[in-house]
């Protein structure tokens, strides 16, 4: 009987300690900490509600913002959701974004993350999209590798060594810029012309 109890203790540890570990684990094509692509947007309420977002012609932004200490929103880390009707009545996750550094591959990479270090783990990532503001005072780059459905964007791509500073999960095959283009905190960003 102690080594059943024993038996089952260990593997509701095991099964805990993998909660804690999927908690924040990004799976290109597929996930990002709990929230998955292709799952309904109602399954989107266990985030509770957003603290943003746009929605127009059956497609919908959904942004969560970390918390301090005291309850207000650090708006330095976020979660923003993309969603899409595919039936009548029922829109669908599309994409997935977080700048978090908390959030990582299973190969450690995220915000924070080298890009030559993520072109090293991913060698399908190729530079596919080059954002500027107006002013041309800030730039945003866009690495992806298309059949994993994964792209890592840097805000700082003049540097010599250039950081993720965003994750973003999409379904395999497609784009992290075919549906809507979104950067937060950087407005008016218009695509460079190679």
């Amino acid at each position: 009987m102690r080594y059943l109890i024993t038996g089952v203790l260990m593997m509701l540890l095991t099964s805990v300690g993998y909660a804690q570990k999927t908690a924040w684990l990004i799976v290109p094509g597929k996930s990002i900490g709990q929230i998955k692509l292709e799952v309904p947007a109602a399954d989107l309420a266990v985030l509770g509600k957003p603290d943003g977002g746009d929605a127009a012609m059956m497609k919908a932004w959904r942004i969560w913002y970390s918390r301090k200490k005291d309850k207000s929103i650090d708006s330095s880390h976020m979660l923003a959701v993309f969603t899409a009707m595919r039936t009548q009545d029922t829109q669908y996750v599309k994409q997935i974004r977080v700048n978090s550094p908390r959030f990582k591959t299973a190969k450690g990479l995220g915000a924070g993350s080298s890009i030559a270090a993520i072109k090293k783990a991913y060698p399908g990532v190729q530079l596919t999209q080059t954002y500027e503001s107006a002013n041309k005072a800030r730039r945003i780059a866009v690495y992806e590798d298309t059949r994993a459905g994964i792209a890592f964007e840097t805000a700082n791509p003049r540097s010599k060594k250039p950081v993720c500073s965003m994750v973003v999960v999409f379904d395999p095959g497609e784009s992290a810029a075919g549906y809507l283009d979104f950067h937060t905190g950087f407005d008016l960003m218009n695509p460079v012309v190679k």
